[in-house]
């Protein structure tokens, strides 16, 4: 989540934890020779549910992707929208004593004020709304957490829709599960894929699934599939040299043009 700035951390003490999957914190320790040491602590169950600002999670690539790809696509279909935002990685301190706070991936808000205002917490109460979609791409060290505890707490805290997405390796081969519950009269009932594997999101109006290992979004409505970064690239060069192409044509027009309206010009003086 924050980057450290600490000198010289140690790892930890135990050499069976692997602080890639269970994320960290920095605990400083008094050593045997009265000088102290920042040690990476392994973050625990409740801690990785629960985080403060200042634990870290490492992330995959495919994490990375994920998320990045889910953000762009729906930064993109929201821009002209003042009244909804898509964070990341962004502490949320709730309105009830339990769950305490959560970082999700990924949450969608509705009906937000001061939607480009600093925020370095989404408070909920301050807020005055919640987020009604929320996306969570597996931590390998914290699989359990992900899919049935966080389940439970993100129904009491509200969450409309909660979709997770997981990668496991079975036999060397990569297999991609998207699940997603919608709350219903106060409780999580799963959302039924189609028959192409794709989740149905009332609240974003998208289908959404993983095709080639890949995130894949389409409008519930047209059908359109929600471009990534690369694929908005490479659209603007495409937009840019039909521009161009057409830009060449207008001047060759506009050249056409003139030399007609130069001859016609002879003929009227030739005439006269």
């Amino acid at each position: 989540m924050v980057e450290s700035g600490l000198p010289s951390p140690t790892v930890p003490t135990e050499p069976s934890v692997d602080i890639a999957l269970t994320g960290w914190r920095y605990e400083e320790q008094v050593q045997p020779d009265g000088t102290t040491e920042n040690i990476m602590v392994p973050l625990t169950p409740m801690e990785f549910l629960h985080p403060e600002e200042d634990y870290h999670f490492p992330n995959s690539t495919f994490h990375q992707d994920v998320i990045c790809d889910a953000r762009i696509m729906l930064e993109n279909r929201y821009w002209e929208d003042p009244t909804v935002a898509v964070f990341s990685d962004l502490l949320i301190e709730w309105d009830m004593p339990y769950p305490p706070r959560h970082c999700p991936d990924l949450f969608v808000v509705f009906g937000i004020r001061n939607k480009e205002q600093f925020r370095s917490t989404f408070v909920v109460r301050d807020e005055a709304v919640r987020p009604v979609f929320v996306l969570e791409v597996v931590s390998p060290g914290y699989r359990k957490e992900d899919k049935q505890t966080k389940l439970l707490q993100y129904e009491q805290a509200g969450i409309s829709e909660y979709v997770i997405i997981d990668r496991r390796t079975r036999r060397g081969q990569a297999i991609y599960e998207v699940l997603g519950y919608r709350l219903v009269t106060g409780r999580y009932l799963p959302m039924i894929a189609d028959d192409d594997g794709r989740i149905p999101c009332e609240t974003i109006g998208l289908w959404v699934s993983m095709q080639d290992g890949r995130l894949v979004l389409e409008d519930m409505e047209t059908g359109e599939r929600l471009l990534k970064s690369t694929e908005w690239k490479a659209r603007s060069q495409e937009l840019s040299a039909e521009n161009q192409e057409l830009k060449a044509k207008f001047q060759g027009l506009s050249a056409r043009l003139r030399e007609l309206e130069a001859q016609q010009q002879g003929r009227r003086s030739s005439s006269g």
